[in-house]
C-alpha cells in the first residue's frame, strides 16, 4: 500500500488534495500536515508532497535526512508557479518532480502515479509551452547538437529510451539485453551528452531526439528517479549539481 505524506499550510487545499489522492490511487494512505516534522517520519513514506510555502532549511534539512534513511522515498515541489526558474531549482535541489496546484484532477494523479513508480515528473507544459519563457528548449542546455555527440549504435537505440525516461531495466527489457550492459551504456551516452545526472540527461536526450526525428513535443511528463538511481558522471563524487 503506497503512503504519502502531503505538506501544506493551507488546510482546505491540503485536505482537497488527500480526497483526490485517495480515491484516485487505490489502495493509497494519505496523511497531511502543515509543517513537516521528524515525528511526521516515523513510520516509513514512499512520497512526500511539500507546498513551496512549508519549505524552509528546517524542512529541507528533514526531507534530506528521511531520504537518506530511506532511498527508496520520494519528495515533490508543489507550488502555483510556472516560473522556469522554480521548476529548475526544485529539480536541482534534489527534488524528483514538480506538482502545479492548478493542473487538473487528472494531471495530478497521474504526476503522484509516476512519483510514486520513481520517476520524475513535471508537467507536460513546460514542454510546450513555449510562449511564456519556459518552454522545453529553454531548459536545456542550447549549444548541444546531435552531430557534435559522437554515440556508438546502441548508444544511440538508448537515446530515444532515455529521452522518455526508461529505467536502466526497462532500457533492457526494450533492448532485450542485460540490466548491467543497458546501465554501462547509459552511463557513457550521460557522459557524452556531458550530463550530471539522468535527469539532465533526459532533457538533452529529448532535445536530441526531437532535433533528429523532427517531434515538436519531446517527452517530458516522464522521467526516471533523480537520486536513488542517478548515474553521475566521473569526478562529481556522486553529487547532484546545485
Amino acid at each position: 500500500m503506497p503512503s504519502i505524506l502531503l505538506v501544506d499550510t493551507q488546510g482546505v487545499y491540503r485536505r482537497g488534495m488527500k480526497h483526490l489522492i485517495e480515491h484516485g490511487i487505490a489502495d493509497c494512505r494519505v496523511s497531511e500536515t502543515s509543517k513537516i516534522q521528524y515525528s511526521d517520519l516515523v513510520e516509513p513514506v514512499d512520497l512526500i508532497v511539500i507546498d513551496s510555502n512549508s519549505l524552509d532549511e528546517h524542512s529541507v534539512e528533514i526531507l534530506k535526512d528521511a531520504h537518506d534513511r530511506n532511498p527508496k522515498m520520494h519528495y515533490a515541489f508543489m507550488s502555483a508557479s510556472k516560473n522556469r526558474a522554480d521548476i529548475l531549482n526544485c529539480l536541482s535541489a534534489g527534488f524528483h518532480g514538480y506538482l502545479h496546484k492548478l493542473q487538473s484532477d487528472g494531471e495530478l494523479i497521474s504526476g503522484i502515479s509516476d512519483l510514486l513508480s520513481g520517476r520524475i515528473y513535471v508537467p507536460s507544459w513546460l514542454a510546450h509551452n513555449q510562449g511564456n519563457g519556459i518552454g522545453f528548449d529553454s531548459l536545456a542546455a542550447p549549444s548541444l547538437e546531435l552531430e557534435t555527440v559522437k554515440l556508438t549504435r546502441r548508444q544511440t537505440e538508448i537515446l530515444p529510451l532515455l529521452a522518455k525516461g526508461m529505467s536502466n531495466k526497462e532500457i533492457a527489457r526494450e533492448l532485450q539485453i542485460a540490466e548491467g550492459t543497458a546501465k554501462a551504456h547509459t552511463t557513457a551516452v550521460l557522459r557524452a551528452l556531458g550530463a550530471h545526472n539522468r535527469t539532465e540527461a533526459a532533457f538533452l536526450a529529448a532535445k536530441l531526439v526531437g532535433a533528429r526525428d523532427g517531434l515538436s513535443k519531446p517527452a517530458i511528463g516522464r522521467f526516471v528517479s533523480l537520486m536513488g538511481q542517478s548515474e553521475q558522471q566521473p569526478g562529481t563524487n556522486g553529487k547532484l549539481r546545485t
